[in-house]
């Protein structure tokens, strides 16, 4: 049976049971002439037991939708992009914890942009979608439905759910979801907004999130749908049960030591005696091993918060709002064009900048038309050695997509414009040390190390990572920069990072089924504050200014413009002229459609040479300026002189000594060199007269 449902208010329809439907849960969702299909699909039974919940996101945008063909050689899209990736997990976040923790079949969510008009954000399209297509599964047992918006700020107003093309001039872009308690998860970057103003901003997106969970449940109300009863082959409770009763009293006792080794050897201690124990059960198949890590693990959740509280200290000794000891140090790699170290506690992050040219420029191809120009790219890297570990390097993965995501839009609202520092930057953060909260090692480091490369930031960013846990009487504490197995054990994984002003980006994920109130909210981001301007005090008292001048191996770069239309001179015939001062000079150029012309070289006199070159032949010469000329030939009235390939001036004989005019074509041959001073220069007819110094008296 074929269904549309309406949600006017924010421009949705769907359409159940036309589309996919062999799919468990499939919506056909639409705003305009945008169309996302969102499908969820579960296994029958689960298979082995893998020690987490194996769900599986994906994202895909067809360039059909648009109309357009797939970029490269093979017409026919490929693997995930980056964009696609990180829309991946903006619907994984929220949807993942909103499963029973006893649930382990295999889920499989897709959702396709099949048609796009750039006036809706597919990213909220396919969050709605896929929880509405979750909640409409009778045999998937999802505990949402979730809500989502977009916001993005233009005209210093908030505005919700705005399109592609505002997207581009605004300065500030926040996905938010939750479901009808709470947020649960926040992504983007802000210009300096106040945690005040986040917080407001949050719970205004929360009421139209209730808005749009209210329409699903009614959806779900008026089909009908009844979910199944979900039986496991396993008895957990049994098993809880007994892992609980073997496990001493304050067993998490162990684990209040130093360092991170420690505290792994002492976490490896308690699970090898509870196998141990269990040793006989696992033998006859009745329990396996990662069953019994995975029941200590969710145990430990629950009797770690409440020793924390309890004993108002944190595992390695920290107070709850205490941020680990910082070191940093600048310049430490010798021939990057910018570097630093930044070390917190057990982690740490390395740093390099490269400055490159308007040609290293990513280009990017958007659904809604057109390319863009990324003149900033971050790159996150977690080697497997940083946290102690062998794994396969199987290249960039999603987490690591998403975290150099994170950093990156840190600084796009403090990085100079390109007019001003014309250079493509490439930040490389390479995690040498892991115990919590890499990403913002990453955004600390990546300040230092720009400035190391005098690269002029309007303002030093740091972040720090936060924590929630709750103790069995329900109380809540907000934790300031969190270890690893805060990260794993606790509710809540909030990363935000700004500057002394105000808050510039901000990741959070909310593993409470409950979502996140406004009061828990504001003491995180209280809390979150004083660690962060912490952080970067620590940060200015290493450097608290960029460099004043680019590294010695940096390209030099000058930028100036010419008439437009010169750009047809300059480049000459089939780029004659343009190659041949890129191959004299040693310089690479690029020139604007509007006449601006970037000139990138190794040394400063090589671009000065390419940079007069170009003025000359757009006809920009100046009078008095000497040049380097090459004797074309000899007339009756003169010398022709060539200043630049393709531009001639005359020196007029009378400039000449006349004892040398006697004997001037013995001593000086066409094609050598001679030195000349512009004495005037004529726009219109494009005449140049010169004098030579070395013409004016006879040599002896």
């Amino acid at each position: 049976m074929q269904k549309t449902f309406k949600l006017e208010s924010v421009g949705l329809e769907v359409e159940i049971g036309k589309y996919a439907k062999q799919a468990d849960g499939a919506v056909w969702i639409k705003s305009g002439d945008n169309v996302v299909l969102s499908t969820a699909v579960a296994t029958k039974e689960p298979k082995d037991f893998m020690g987490f919940f194996p769900l599986t996101v994906e994202y895909r945008e067809k360039t059909a939708s648009a109309g357009k063909f797939p970029g490269g050689f093979v017409k026919r899209e490929g693997r995930l992009s980056d964009h696609e990736v990180l829309i991946s997990r903006l619907i994984d976040r929220p949807v993942r914890p909103l499963f029973p923790s006893s649930y382990f079949n295999e889920v499989q969510l897709m959702s396709t942009v099949y048609s796009y008009d750039g006036e809706f954000p597919s990213d909220v399209l396919a969050i709605i979608g896929s929880s509405l297509a979750l909640t409409l599964a009778p045999n998937i047992p999802f505990l949402g439905p979730i809500g989502a918006v977009q916001a993005c700020k233009i005209d210093d107003k908030w505005v919700f759910n705005t399109s592609y093309k505002d997207l581009l001039t605004s300065r500030s872009h926040i996905v938010i979801a939750g479901t009808n308690d709470g947020i649960c998860m926040v992504e983007g970057y802000a210009n300096n907004i106040s945690e005040e103003d986040l917080s407001d901003l949050l719970f205004q997106a929360h009421e139209l999130i209730k808005e749009q969970i209210e329409w699903q449940l009614k959806i779900k109300s008026e089909l009908n749908i009844k979910d199944h009863e979900i039986e496991s082959n396993f008895d957990w409770d049994l098993w809880e049960k007994k892992v609980n009763d073997f496990l001493p009293e304050n067993f998490a006792s162990a684990l209040f030591v130093d360092e991170k080794s420690n505290r792994d050897a002492a976490m490896a201690k308690l699970q090898e005696d509870l196998l141990s124990n269990f040793a006989q059960d696992i033998k006859e198949e009745k329990v396996s091993k990662s069953i019994l890590v995975y029941i200590f693990n969710n145990l430990l959740k629950k009797a770690l918060p409440d020793l924390i509280i309890s004993k108002d200290i944190r595992v390695d000794g920290r107070k709850f709002d205490e941020v680990r000891p910082i070191s940093s140090e600048v310049g430490n790699l010798p021939r990057a064009h910018g570097s630093a170290l930044f070390t917190r506690g057990e982690t740490q992050a390395l740093a390099s900048i490269t400055l490159g040219t308007a040609q290293d420029a990513q280009i990017i191809e958007h659904l809604a038309g057109g390319t863009l120009e990324k003149k900033f790219m971050l790159h996150y890297n977690f080697p497997p050695f940083s946290t102690g570990e062998v794994r396969m390097l199987r290249g960039v993965g999603r987490r690591e997509i998403g975290h150099g995501y994170l950093a990156e839009k840190s600084f796009i609202n403090v990085l100079p414009m390109h007019d001003k520092f014309p250079y493509t930057i490439r930040a490389i953060s390479d995690v040498l040390e892991s115990n919590g909260s890499s990403s913002m090692a990453t955004v600390c480091a990546t300040t230092m190390a720009m400035m190391d490369a005098g690269i002029p930031i309007s303002d030093m960013v740091s972040g720090v990572a936060m924590g929630l846990i709750k103790d069995s009487n329900g109380k809540f504490q907000v934790i300031t920069d969190i270890l690893g197995m805060e990260d794993a054990l606790g509710l809540m994984d909030f990363k935000i990072s700004g500057t002394k002003k105000g808050i510039m980006a901000i990741q959070m994920d909310i593993k409470a089924k409950s979502g996140l109130t406004k009061e828990v909210l504001g003491k995180a981001l209280e809390q979150a504050k004083k660690g962060r301007l912490h952080i970067l005090d620590k940060m200015q008292q290493v450097m608290n200014e960029p460099n004043k001048q680019v590294s010695k191996f940096a390209p030099r770069v000058i930028s100036f413009k010419v008439p437009v239309d010169k750009i047809g001179g300059i480049i000459g015939p089939s780029g004659k002229v343009i190659k041949e001062i890129i191959s004299e000079t040693g310089s690479q150029i690029d020139i604007s459609d509007d006449g601006t012309v970037m000139i990138y070289s190794k040394d400063a006199k090589s671009a000065e040479r390419a940079k007069s070159w170009i003025k000359m032949i757009a006809g920009d010469i100046e009078v008095g300026s000497v040049h380097q000329g090459i004797i074309r030939r000899f007339t009756d009235f003169g010398i022709f002189v060539e200043l630049v390939p393709g531009k001639d001036g005359l020196l007029h004989i009378s400039k000449i000594d006349r004892e040398l005019q006697k004997n001037l074509t013995e001593k000086y041959k066409v094609g050598d060199k001679l030195k000349v001073k512009v004495l005037s220069y004529d726009k219109d007819s494009g005449r140049t007269s010169l004098m030579s110094p070395e013409l004016q008296k006879s040599k002896k």
